[in-house]
């Protein structure tokens, strides 16, 4: 089976959980076999792309006119388009991967060609909806209607729509009702995201992993810990964000595959991420991998992940003495982190390991190319019955006369 796996990429230093998704299909391929596959995507955006799709237009943006959600989706779309057109007449392929769905919303004529599986973690109104950036005019809701039409238009047309959570498969099925979607996370390597002994230190170590620092709850977390750091506790922070450096505080500007951070996550005793704008953050999962145990808050799929509080804590966001208190208690409790530990990894071992995961995603997409040519053979059949009448009622009446 020849799969292309069409990836949108890391967008800018904001938004780099692309790379991870790659590299668990990677992972799943190691042990695939019979399995041909191509990673591609679009060429980044050129500046007179990217001044079109995300500058703002000052007198309609203060008003919540801009479009600014519409005019993004259209040119990511448009310009994954013709890239995926590229692809396809150099490399055809049996079934199509398509990351995320939101670039995918002009590829209507590839998805009668081949089947395509589109892969979303949030719907345009969950991701508009988050608590870091949603407005609350009136009209700033009606100025996403256009992207949610051209999503649903979309999700209609897929072979399968792979939703990475029940809350994410929960959205699809309200936005787009004739959509195939099932529920089905891509995984992580669990070879590679593995528990480590930790090495011996004078205090514990709190980790916070997130490239927006703001909207990850990055400064509710310094206010939590504030007269705590560098006397009872050091924390770690990872950001490409101008992160303020203080006693007790490390601030590391790495990439998700670095070596370094593995050992950060495998180090630390608490990942702590009070974030407002997450659906599914790959830092809770890979920290889960390790062992380590995690605090969030309930923000998208987050409790699921966590398994409403079995397999992590889970805060109110925005609530810095209540993430400062759910902290200390955590790190005076080594038998809890022990227990939420030893669930974290159970349940990346049960629900998130990127082999199983792409086993049973080859057997999706698999069944969506077998529904695909069994419909076209239907149809064959149909039009070459149709043929054959009209012939018919066209021929003389041999017994006539």
């Amino acid at each position: 089976m020849r799969i292309l796996f069409f990836n949108e990429g890391n967008l800018g230093t904001y938004i780099l959980g692309q790379g991870q998704l790659d590299a668990a299909l990677r992972a799943g391929l190691e042990d695939a076999d019979g399995v041909q596959a191509r990673f591609a995507g679009p060429p980044e955006m050129g500046r007179w792309a990217r001044a079109i799709a995300t500058r703002p237009l000052p007198l309609l943006t203060r008003a919540h006119l801009d479009l600014g959600s519409l005019r993004w989706h259209l040119v990511a779309a448009l310009r994954a388009r013709a890239q995926l057109r590229r692809e396809l007449d150099a490399w055809p392929a049996d079934a199509v991967h398509v990351h995320s769905h939101s670039v995918a919303l002009a590829m209507g004529a590839a998805m009668r060609e081949v089947p395509v599986a589109l892969s979303l973690d949030a719907t345009v109104r969950d991701w508009w909806a988050m608590p870091a950036w949603r407005p609350e005019s009136r009209l700033a809701s009606l100025a996403i209607e256009p992207s949610r039409a051209l999503e649903r238009r979309a999700l209609d047309a897929a072979a399968l729509v792979l939703a990475w959570t029940a809350w994410a498969r929960a959205a699809v099925e309200r936005e787009a009702p004739r959509a195939r979607v099932v529920e089905h996370h891509p995984g992580l390597d669990l070879r590679r995201y593995r528990p480590a002994p930790r090495r011996p230190r004078e205090r514990p170590r709190v980790l916070f992993v997130g490239t927006r620092f703001r909207e990850k709850g990055g400064e509710d977390l310094l206010r939590a810990l504030e007269g705590q750091l560098g006397e009872a506790l050091e924390l770690d922070v990872v950001t490409p964000s101008e992160a303020l450096a203080r006693p007790g505080v490390r601030v590391h500007r790495l990439a998700p595959a670095d070596a370094r951070l593995l050992e950060l996550y495998q180090q630390a005793d608490l990942l702590c991420l009070p974030t407002y704008a997450d659906t599914n953050p790959w830092a809770l999962l890979e920290a889960m991998a390790c062992g380590t145990p995690v605090l969030s808050t309930r923000v998208g799929a987050i409790p699921e992940l966590l398994e409403n509080g079995r397999a992590g804590v889970l805060v109110p966001h925005g609530r810095p003495r209540a993430l400062g208190e759910a902290v200390r208690a955590l790190l005076h409790d080594a038998q809890r982190r022990e227990q939420l530990a030893a669930r974290a990894r159970a349940r990346c071992e049960e629900r998130y390991d990127a082999r199983r995961q792409f086993s049973r995603l080859l057997e999706l997409l698999a069944g969506a190319a077998a529904a695909r040519t069994a419909a076209q053979a239907s149809v064959s059949r149909r039009s070459r019955t149709r043929t054959s009448a009209s012939s018919s009622a066209r021929s003389p009446d041999s017994s006539a006369g």
